[in-house]
């Protein structure tokens, strides 16, 4: 049943070998959690009630099939987090805000906790294209074990500032991100590229 608290998590998660990815959340009695196999019923539920966040794990051809139907009119303003099995691919699409495979538990309940109960201090929001997992200067964040919480589209980047106060802000210099310094309110905001050097941002670090 839905009831009409303001840290509501919908989860779509159509297999059940994968329960315990998603009890993690659920278990976290701070967030009424509403799970469902039934893309319709999921559907139906986010025209009632739109969530703060939602989580979609996909691990088959068809819940891939059932993302790409959600995609078509994606809900506004509501962070989209995308688990997926190693053997699928999942393409960009700008309504995505986080792709993580199914291994990153604990990745995945940072960002639910971001966008719901807020009061992160990241070091670095990094608003990024989704492409490589792993690239130079994410890897020159984490290796320096920088707490990063990386988004890929403007709206959910807007919604986890409103909440979170990470030290500084990191925008990938590409087209679909350049009005975006000007969006997005923080006192440091950073253009950056992939292969980009973190040594001059890392004084704001210190």
């Amino acid at each position: 049943m839905l009831h009409s608290l303001s840290e509501q998590v919908y989860i779509y998660n159509p297999n059940p070998q994968n329960d315990a990815l998603i009890q993690q959340i659920a278990d976290l009695h701070t967030f009424d959690t509403f799970s469902t196999n039934n893309i319709y019923q999921l559907h139906q539920y986010l025209q009632i009630l739109p969530p703060k966040v939602m989580v979609f794990n996909i691990h088959d051809v068809q819940s891939l099939a059932d993302l790409k139907s959600t995609l078509q009119n994606p809900p506004r303003n509501i962070p989209l987090i995308v688990v997926a099995a190693p053997s699928i691919e999942i393409d960009n699409h700008p309504a995505i805000a986080h792709y993580l495979p199914e291994n990153k538990q604990s990745d995945l309940l940072d960002i639910v906790e971001s966008y719901c109960m807020g009061n992160k201090k990241h070091d670095v929001m990094l608003l990024s294209l989704y492409s490589s997992p792993d690239y130079p200067l994410k890897r020159s964040f984490q290796d320096r074990h920088y707490r990063l919480f990386e988004v890929h589209n403007v709206d959910a980047a807007r919604l986890y500032l409103s909440k979170n106060q990470p030290r500084i802000v990191c925008i990938e210099y590409t087209p679909q991100f350049i009005v975006a310094r000007h969006t997005l309110q923080h006192s440091h905001i950073f253009y950056v590229d992939r292969q980009q050097d973190i040594a001059e941002i890392e004084k704001f670090l210190h």
